[in-house]
């Protein structure tokens, strides 16, 4: 007997679903009801890098568009803070930002490179990096522990890079 009444009820519900009417010659808006909303520009590529998806400085809104430019090739400019190894660095924002440290792993060899120098760096934007994939690509073995707090983040994979200034 229960199940009766849960038939009635789904036999009820779907009797509200009026599929009555033209579906041919009907399109987007004949049915959309209410403002159509612009979607946001697309991020904008500079002069200076023709066929790059980002030319500057790492700072606030590279970082807030960061997904935008991901597999895109971009060039960036910053303090190394951190040298893990031959192959890897970590640069840090602009003076005034409060972006994460971001990891460069060097697909080309880049000049061996000190804390506190200043470089530019061209590279493919990468999300989620993974010790394992990077050692395997690069044909390299990674101290896992160093790299811990950059697995799952958001990496640049450097085709080119210089020193800009001495520190």
């Amino acid at each position: 007997m229960m199940a009766a009444g849960i038939f009635a009820v789904a036999g009820l519900g779907l009797a509200g679903c009026n599929t009555e009417g033209p579906e041919e010659g009907t399109d987007v808006e004949d049915v959309s009801e209410g403002e159509v909303l612009e979607s946001s520009p697309a991020p904008q590529e500079t002069d200076a890098g023709a066929g790059t998806g980002y030319v500057g400085p790492y700072d606030q809104p590279f970082y807030d568009q960061s997904e935008t430019y991901a597999g895109q090739e971009v060039t960036l400019s910053a303090e190394v803070t951190e040298t893990l190894s031959t192959d890897t660095f970590v640069i840090g924002g602009a003076a005034g930002t409060t972006v994460d440290p971001l990891l460069i792993v060097e697909e080309q060899e880049v000049p061996a490179l000190d804390d506190g120098q200043v470089v530019e760096v061209t590279g493919t934007v990468q999300q989620d990096f993974d010790i394992a994939a990077a050692e395997e690509q690069l044909g390299i073995d990674l101290e896992d522990e160093l790299y811990a707090d950059y697995v799952g983040q958001p990496y640049i994979m450097a085709s080119s890079g210089e020193i800009l200034e001495e520190e």
